[in-house]
């Protein structure tokens, strides 16, 4: 530690380069962090999918996405299916609150049948059946809450693209209570509202859900059984098409395109251009200290200490630069929210951006320092 001064001093000598190093490695890293940021993001609520529940929707959709909305009727034939458990049902209902800035989510359900099939959604008894009662109620996620600054007992209203039988499309609920997920805080970010409210209230498309959401018993037979619900509607007006959660959330990534991919190969373009960039501007700052490292060896520094200086610079400044990188992504990676799900920086992605922060410096240093450790003190100050 007590050369930590000596280092310091080494690397802002020139203030313009090191700080050119700086922004540069910052970049780099804001990249890192973004990018494996989502990826990872992506992979982990892939892995926190439920594998015993399965998604019934139309065929006629985009990529796995949401499509012709489904006869309400069909709940009673997907019930028969061998090895089903359970089935929900949902259907969509976005819209702003007051201003176009604040959008909302809200899903109309069945209550009951939602919530055995949606554990994780923590939704107190009271506030379930007070939803049940309420035609017009509406449970909240905390986090849309607080966004808000909505109470329990507050009617709230939904400006939707979806129009009433009435003609309007401003759509009022009342809070009757709120939910968490424990699992996932973020997460709870909607409003679950009564779907027979809905269903009454809409001009078009009545007795139609978006969705039905089945609960099996064993989630090995998962191909099996999303067959046989596909096989109850062939050669029908109203194919399905049936998948695992997990599947489902993969089809909607690989609508934006393949993430890992894309990660892998802007990251790596990124690093080995930055690896030059570093590595050529420590060269040159390293051929200007030529009399200033034989003065230093002059005065008693051994070789391998010269070298370790040199390293140290080229590690300071690229694990400063990752942690600025870092953090700037960390700031980014919450408005990707709606896409990946995460709202903070994974903790496995900083432990590999400062190893990556280390085997660059150890990379674009090596060839300064060995040339430091090989310099002679005569041959140096004798270009002075």
């Amino acid at each position: 530690m007590k050369y930590v001064f000596l280092v310091w001093s080494g690397m802002w000598r020139k203030r313009t380069r090191a700080l050119l190093i700086l922004l540069q490695v910052t970049v780099a890293f804001t990249l890192f962090g973004v990018l494996q940021g989502l990826d990872t993001g992506i992979n982990q609520a892939i892995a926190r999918t439920h594998a015993d529940r399965m998604y019934v929707m139309s065929r006629v959709s985009g990529g796995g996405g949401y499509g012709d909305l489904l006869p309400y009727a069909l709940t009673s034939q997907i019930e028969r299916v061998p090895g089903v458990k359970a089935v929900t049902y949902e259907t969509g209902l976005g819209g702003i609150y007051q201003k176009p800035d604040q959008q909302v989510a809200a899903q109309a359900v069945d209550a009951a049948s939602f919530a055995r099939i949606f554990p994780e959604i923590v939704i107190p008894p009271d506030a379930l059946a007070a939803l049940t009662r309420t035609r017009t109620g509406a449970i909240v996620g905390q986090q849309l809450a607080q966004r808000y600054g909505w109470k329990v007992g507050q009617r709230i209203p939904i400006q939707s693209p979806l129009t009433r039988r009435d003609g309007s499309n401003n759509w009022t609920f009342d809070i009757v209570g709120t939910f968490t997920e424990p699992q996932d805080p973020d997460a709870a970010n909607f409003l679950l509202a009564n779907y027979d409210y809905l269903n009454e209230a809409r001009a078009a498309n009545r007795d139609t859900v978006s969705d039905f959401v089945v609960q099996i018993n064993d989630p090995k037979r998962s191909a099996s059984i999303g067959h046989a619900i596909d096989q109850l509607f062939d050669n029908s007006p109203h194919e399905t098409r049936t998948m695992t959660e997990a599947n489902l959330l993969s089809n909607q990534v690989q609508r934006i395109g393949d993430i890992g991919f894309l990660t892998h190969a802007v990251t790596a373009a990124a690093f080995f251009a930055l690896l030059f960039a570093t590595g050529t501007l420590m060269m040159q700052t390293i051929r200007e200290r030529t009399p200033e490292l034989a003065v230093l060896k002059t005065v008693g520094f051994a070789d391998q200490r010269v070298m370790s200086l040199i390293l140290a610079e080229a590690l300071f400044s690229c694990v400063l630069g990752a942690s600025i990188g870092l953090a700037i992504a960390a700031l980014l990676l919450p408005r990707a929210r709606a896409f990946i799900g995460l709202g903070y920086l994974p903790r496995i992605v900083v432990a590999a951006a400062f190893a990556c922060a280390i085997v660059l410096a150890l990379l674009s240093g090596a060839i300064p320092a060995w040339r430091g450790m090989k310099l002679q003190v005569a041959t140096a100050l004798g270009r002075r």
